[in-house]
């Protein structure tokens, strides 16, 4: 479960500059990974994949956050109605007056709860949504059977998602080429000495159990449609690149850094033995299989 006294915090669910997927470069790359097409963004890309069953009557936001997800959701059609949950109370209550504020509050609503609480309280989903939250979660597949028992015949799961190693698996040898490939950048886009692992101890659930996500997920859903989108190099390398002013590398250089990393990745996903590992992220929806116990 997410550590809800490190994300009580409106503000640090906003996208920082030195996380990869802000960039705007890298988010076209990662647009056109997806969906075929750099400025067609994965929601709309899954709205016109999904379209004979859209709208969901009911859709489900697990780790809502600030409701940016919810809020597209209704606004594009996806979904009659949703419904965020997230153990937080700040970004939950701004996410409910974001929903007011756009006039969607008599179809979007808020819960301050446990997932997993709820998913017992309250089935008949037609959609469940998991957006960068489902690799907090230390119990993947009790949440994912969970996910499935509350989905309705022929619901959906959809996941954005860092499916790549768990926080407790990273080695010394896993970080040599993501430091090579630093080190071939100039001088000036590099901010630190070198690449460390993406675990951090101030939210100790940050990729808990992130590499049972993709086995559970075949074990209790049948997969329709994935898009992997790497990561494998981006999400360690870019939070150390210097950004262009305030004595950081003119923005020519910095850009040329973050194209050669999107090479780099490029790469890699095509030849995964280079990394020895498959695509740290991922985009799926996918529907439920039969539960034997049903």
């Amino acid at each position: 479960m997410v550590n809800a006294s490190c994300w009580d915090d409106a503000d640090r669910h906003a996208p920082s500059e030195y996380f990869w997927l802000a960039d705007p470069t890298v988010r076209s790359w990662v647009n056109r990974r997806i969906t075929g097409d750099p400025s067609v963004w994965p929601i709309p890309w899954f709205r016109g994949r999904a379209a004979a069953r859209l709208p969901f009557g009911r859709a489900l936001s697990i780790g809502c956050g600030r409701g940016p997800l919810e809020r597209d959701l209704v606004r594009s059609g996806i979904a009659a109605k949703a419904t965020g949950v997230d153990l937080t109370l700040a970004p939950v209550a701004f996410a409910r007056r974001a929903a007011i504020e756009e006039g969607l509050g008599d179809r979007i609503a808020y819960a301050q709860a446990e997932a997993r609480s709820l998913l017992e309280r309250e089935r008949h989903w037609d959609a469940v949504f998991f957006h960068g939250s489902l690799h907090h979660f230390e119990d993947v597949p009790g949440i994912l059977g969970r996910v499935r028992a509350a989905l309705k015949p022929g619901g959906l799961l959809y996941l954005d998602e860092y499916v790549g190693r768990s926080r407790g698996d990273w080695r010394l040898g896993h970080l040599i080429l993501p430091n090579l490939a630093y080190r071939t950048l100039p001088r000036a886009a590099r901010r630190t000495h070198i690449v460390r692992s993406p675990v951090t101890d101030e939210d100790p659930t940050e990729q808990i159990a992130s590499a049972a996500i993709l086995p559970a997920v075949e074990r209790f859903f049948r997969v329709l449609e994935r898009r992997d989108y790497g990561g494998n190099l981006l999400l360690l390398v870019y939070p150390n690149l210097r950004r262009p002013g305030a004595g950081g590398p003119d923005p020519a250089v910095f850009s040329a850094a973050v194209e050669r990393l999107l090479r780099w990745e490029d790469a890699m996903l095509r030849h995964p033995a280079l990394a020895r590992e498959t695509s740290a992220h991922v985009v799926l929806w996918a529907e439920p299989r039969p539960d034997p116990r049903a």
